[in-house]
């Protein structure tokens, strides 16, 4: 390999960046990338073992649509994940700081609040 080449890609979906917080089971993480497939998000923890690859946990995703000419929507979904993988990300006062790759079980529910 020259260095130049590029390696193809290999994942099933598109990603798209996507800034909106992530709810799990006691915690709260911010996403970083999205997909059809799945989520990539950061969570500081004390708690690794909740992250470990395999582990299923509910999941929900809450944000806020703006359309041009049209008002804002608030939508809420919700599903269940399996962890692909997780990375340490950095160590602050608070817990680790982890990188989580979640796979989606099934399709997520969505919610639709109009205010």
């Amino acid at each position: 390999m020259t260095g130049m080449e590029k390696i193809p890609e290999r994942r099933a979906s598109e990603r798209m960046d996507f800034d909106s917080l992530i709810s799990l089971t006691g915690q709260e993480g911010m996403i970083i990338n999205i997909s059809s497939n799945g989520v990539y998000f950061e969570v500081v923890t004390s708690s690794i073992d909740a992250f470990s690859p395999g582990t299923t946990t509910p999941i929900e995703i809450n944000t806020v649509t703006s359309t041009p000419g049209c008002k804002e929507r608030k939508l809420r979904f919700r599903g269940k994940g399996s962890i692909v993988r997780n990375d340490i990300k950095d160590i602050t006062s608070r817990g680790n700081k982890l990188g989580v790759a979640l796979e989606f079980k099934a399709k997520l529910d969505i919610f639709l609040n109009e205010s």
